[in-house]
């Protein structure tokens, strides 16, 4: 055998061997991602608010608000890591907003990050009325306040934060738990002024709505 034969099926040989560049790479997609709704009548930006993966299925899943999908669109991009996804479920009322609100991602084979700004996310809980509240989002980012009532149905409202910018819609809203951590507690929906003239941010408690989502998506992970 030549040298110029055996370096030629030695080189063939650690390609065959060597995982491609698109196997080795799998996005990955955390709450308060940036993502586009693609539809006929134009992109729609919103936040991710929650990512979990059904350990039977291997498949990654992704909450926001259901108005983040008023075009009734399937195609969904990760605009922060470039995954793929598409609605699989979509709860929302244009006419009514204080309806329930939220809607699911099936990101297939990506991997949920439970990280968000360097936060770890321990998870989901029920909201906790002695606790601060934040909520992240792809306009304001970080902002804090109260908890100040149960809004209506499944929607909380909020006190005390800055008003909230379109594109906001879906991030996370959390409470830190005993260990420092991240516990998302509710996906943002923007704000809700009473016809007296208060404002308030508004947000859908997860808990409020996991039996619909674990019927396609199984059962995420709680604190």
């Amino acid at each position: 055998m030549t040298g110029i034969a055996a370096a030629a099926i030695a080189t063939t040989a650690a390609l065959l061997a060597a995982p491609t560049a698109a196997a080795r790479h799998i996005p990955t997609v955390s709450p308060g991602d940036a993502i586009v709704t693609t539809a006929a009548e134009g992109p729609q930006e919103c936040t991710l608010g929650y990512t979990f993966t059904n350990r039977a299925t291997g498949t990654t899943y992704g909450i926001t608000a259901g108005h983040c999908n008023s075009h009734r669109s399937s195609y969904v991009t990760d605009r922060t890591t470039g995954a793929i996804g598409h609605f699989v479920l979509t709860v929302s009322n244009p006419d009514e907003p204080l309806d329930d609100d939220y809607g699911l991602i099936n990101f297939g084979n990506s991997r949920s990050v439970p990280r968000m700004y360097g936060l770890p996310v321990s998870g989901i809980t029920s909201p906790d009325a002695t606790s601060p509240v934040c909520h992240d989002g792809i306009r304001t980012r970080v902002a804090c306040g109260q908890l100040h009532s149960r809004l209506f149905g499944t929607q909380f409202a909020t006190s005390r934060m800055p008003r909230s910018i379109p594109g906001d819609s879906g991030g996370p809203v959390w409470q830190l738990d005993r260990n420092g951590n991240a516990s998302v507690i509710g996906i943002w929906l923007g704000e809700h002024t009473e016809p007296n003239g208060p404002r308030y941010g508004r947000f859908t408690g997860i808990t409020d709505v996991l039996a619909d989502i674990t019927n396609y998506a199984g059962l995420p992970p709680r604190t």
